[in-house]
């Protein structure tokens, strides 16, 4: 029942372990409730049914047949009693054909390692899940060749498989804008500072007539 799972660590952690044996619901879709929605940084939401058909396109376990991906660190949302949330270092070994989008890559034999990033998975009454959502990278500066990208966009990247031609599967760069507001402005308004400061007259002080 509900009441079983609301706040309960175990139970919670018990159910997103299984659906994570299960790549995560991929491989069983019954683990995954009929207003299922998988949700990513920039994929989705994506419904059950496409999230299954998605999946079973890209053939994660034949292009990666010893993949990890390391889960760890399960908590239980403070404010969703019926949430948990998780960390993942996943590490993959391109041993098999890649299929993405309409392209198919044979096996680089590359090892690549994906940053840290953020899960969380919810589930309702019947213990099914009903959201997932991850790929959220955590530091842009870990990862073995995959300059700060994470899930499948990283793994391509790492790889050097192709280049996407959208800047969200791309390296983050700065903007003109945001660097010219973090960066420049700053810089000009300490030169202005000192402009100013050269300007401004030496105070001279007055001397006080003796009295006689």
């Amino acid at each position: 029942s509900s009441m079983d799972i609301l706040g309960n660590e175990k139970k919670l952690k018990e159910l997103a372990t299984n659906l994570i044996c299960n790549e995560l619901g991929g491989d069983d879709p019954s683990l995954l409730s009929d207003d299922f929605q998988f949700l990513f940084p920039v994929v989705g939401p994506l419904t059950k049914t496409q999230f299954v058909e998605a999946f079973s396109k890209f053939k994660v376990r034949e292009a990666f047949p010893t993949a990890s991906a390391n889960f760890y660190n399960f908590r239980v949302d403070p404010l969703e009693p019926n949430r948990i949330w998780m960390m993942s270092r996943g590490a993959y070994e391109h041993l098999g054909t890649l299929q993405f989008g309409p392209s198919k890559f044979p096996a680089t034999n590359k090892r690549i390692c994906l940053p840290p990033q953020c899960f969380s998975m919810s589930f309702d009454a019947q213990g099914k899940c009903y959201k997932l959502t991850g790929g959220y990278n955590v530091d842009r500066s870990v990862g073995v060749e995959t300059e700060g990208l994470g899930g499948m966009f990283g793994i391509v990247h790492a790889l050097g498989l192709m280049k996407l031609p959208f800047a969200e599967g791309r390296p983050w760069k700065r903007s003109l804008m945001w660097e010219a507001f973090s960066l420049r402005v700053p810089q000009v308004i300490e030169d202005w500072k000192r402009v100013l400061a050269s300007k401004v007259p030496e105070s001279k002080s007055v001397e006080k007539p003796k009295r006689q």
